[in-house]
């Protein structure tokens, strides 16, 4: 018999594995373990959780409108300002399909309120840019220990991926042996990329899912950038600056792809020092939908594809987890199992 059981396991170490677990447990009165990988200041993050994105869809500005205001009142009474930072983001394209869709972004992020400034053009024939006014951006490092502390509270179980083995069956369960101890969950949620890959087999990953390689890159301090955030659609690259002048920056491709696009990116910031570099997959989808549902074969809740914004939408993936969700967020979520 285990000795401990639980109703879900959520398996990631991204902000929106921390507050779906937490979510679930205090909002929904379920029993929760979360399993993720210990935390490290001199790692290079695999991601972003931006306020907003570049989203084309009304339905999707509409729950994500929802969903922030949830969250942020969910960190203020969390004291989590120390890992909230408002800023003010561009989105650049530079092709005219990417131009086209920002476009759309624009029209669609403003009719939901929130404000929206075209740039000057000056980069190269059909490309625009976009400044979105008063989004929020999660600081990892500065966010974590907040959010550990409330997970306690809600008694949620936190285990280590380096304390044991997990092994998911093909019913969406999850069966977990730490230090000797056998631990039990009815359904196990795969809340991000690296989950992913560890637990749901190749042969598995259906058409749906796509797999790819990432680079991230840290440079010592430099110069200002237009935008403490800047996220280059085309290029698929975001910067994100710090408060030491520092820029970690994640591009799509391996590195002698990715550097690449990066560099251009940060053109006239020369010269740069690399102060640490990074390699890694991340998991989209096929059609850049969010995906919020089983891969072929295993009952497990994956989710992928969900972009920046991926943590401000954890009230919502919460509900539709517990079964609690109204109908729109059932056919939104159902629309993209």
């Amino acid at each position: 018999m285990p000795e401990a059981a639980y109703d879900f396991a959520i398996f990631g170490s991204t902000p929106l594995a921390a507050l779906l677990a937490g979510l679930l447990a205090a909002d929904h009165h379920k029993t929760v373990c979360l399993v993720s990988e210990p935390s490290s200041g001199f790692r290079l993050p695999h991601g972003f959780d931006l306020s907003v994105m570049a989203a084309t869809r009304p339905e999707t500005w509409a729950l994500l409108k929802e969903t922030t205001s949830e969250t942020l009142r969910l960190l203020a009474r969390l004291h989590g300002r120390p890992g909230l930072q408002r800023l003010d983001p561009i989105f650049v394209a530079e092709t005219a399909e990417s131009a086209d869709a920002l476009g759309h972004m624009r029209h669609m992020a403003h009719d939901f309120g929130y404000a929206v400034e075209p740039l000057p053009d000056g980069r190269g024939p059909g490309g625009v840019a976009y400044r979105l006014r008063d989004a929020v951006l999660l600081r990892r490092a500065r966010l974590e220990p907040i959010l550990r502390g409330w997970l306690e509270k809600c008694g949620v179980g936190l285990l280590s991926t380096h304390e044991g083995a997990a092994a998911l069956r093909r019913d969406g369960s999850a069966r977990l042996e730490v230090h000797g101890s056998t631990i039990e969950a009815a359904h196990a949620v795969l809340a991000d990329d690296s989950a992913i890959l560890a637990h749901v087999a190749a042969a598995e990953r259906d058409r749906t899912l796509l797999l790819e390689t990432a680079t991230a890159l840290l440079t010592a301090s430099t110069g200002p950038l237009q935008a403490p955030v800047m996220h280059y659609v085309d290029r698929g690259v975001t910067l994100v600056r710090d408060r030491g002048g520092g820029v970690t920056a994640i591009g799509m491709g391996r590195p002698e792809l990715a550097l690449g696009r990066i560099g251009g990116c940060l053109a006239g910031h020369s010269p740069l020092r690399r102060a640490g570099q990074r390699i890694f997959r991340t998991v989209s989808t096929v059609d850049g939908a969010p995906l919020i549902g089983s891969a072929r074969g295993v009952k497990a809740t994956v989710l992928a594809g969900l972009g920046l914004s991926g943590a401000f939408l954890a009230p919502a993936i919460a509900r539709v987890v517990a079964g609690a969700a109204g109908d729109r967020e059932k056919a939104y979520f159902s629309a993209r199992e």
